[in-house]
């Protein structure tokens, strides 16, 4: 994936714009069962010690060269090859974005997609909370669920999670739901979700399911609308929080996309 890429015809956000601060290598701090970039092959210490990561002034180039082309833009999406946060210099990352935008693109949302699974870095939230959107994934409710599904290469766990997300000045929450060998979907599942959303009162919340095949685990199947909107519904019940439902969304299913 290259560093600009794009256009991405996205049902939540529109025509994007897509900036991947991770070079061309899956970098991420999360290894999904779901994630259609196949399995995290880098250790947290080697991405940490070794990766080469695209410098700003190459993101710059990236982008004026592609917004030369005369392609409507509805949003820029920072996301890519995995965990955006995990660049070293994330938050003047954002900066720069910030910069470019307000100069080439102004009045475009910026939006953020990740895992918030470093929230325990000043950095990393102030960074996030200078997009004007930012699109956190939860897709369970408990640490045996995140462990099997989210298979995470650092030490995170449920309450580490709610704790880093209450830091944010606001923001989405995107859960990704499936069914197979590891399904998220069982009623006890579902309930401990809805707590754990019921707790954090995003800002907005976005229900989705498997657009892509897992390269991880390939029993995982897509769940149907019906789903989705019962989830929604049970939701709304307990908690008077809306969701919304996206089915077949071409940006869901990767590391820090979904």
């Amino acid at each position: 994936m290259e560093t600009v890429y794009g256009p991405v015809q996205s049902l939540r956000f529109g025509n994007t714009l897509g900036i991947n601060l991770l070079g061309k290598e899956k970098v991420c701090s999360y290894n999904c069962i779901y994630c259609d970039l196949g399995q995290t092959a880098m250790t947290m210490n080697k991405i940490r010690k070794d990766y080469l990561f695209p410098n700003l002034e190459q993101v710059k180039v990236a982008f004026k060269e592609y917004i030369r082309k005369p392609i409507p833009i509805d949003a820029i999406v920072i996301s890519g090859n995995g965990e955006p946060t995990l660049y070293p210099e994330f938050e003047e990352a954002m900066k720069t974005v910030c910069e470019l935008r307000d100069e080439h693109l102004p009045q475009k949302r910026i939006i953020v997609l990740s895992n918030g699974a470093h929230l325990d870095n000043k950095k990393v939230i102030s960074g996030l909370n200078l997009a004007d959107e930012r699109v956190l994934k939860l897709d369970v409710g408990n640490d045996i669920l995140l462990q099997k599904v989210n298979d995470p290469s650092i030490r995170i766990n449920m309450t580490k999670l709610i704790a880093g997300l209450k830091k944010l000045k606001d923001f989405t929450i995107q859960s990704l739901f499936f069914s197979g060998d590891a399904s998220n979907t069982q009623n006890d599942a579902i309930e401990e979700w809805i707590e754990v959303v019921g707790m954090l009162k995003p800002k907005a919340i976005q229900l989705c399911t498997l657009s892509r095949a897992s390269r991880v685990n390939t029993s995982l199947t897509a769940v149907d609308e019906d789903t989705l909107y019962s989830i929604a519904f049970k939701l709304k019940k307990r908690t008077a929080l809306e969701a919304n439902v996206f089915i077949d969304s071409v940006d869901i299913a990767t590391a820090s996309e979904a």
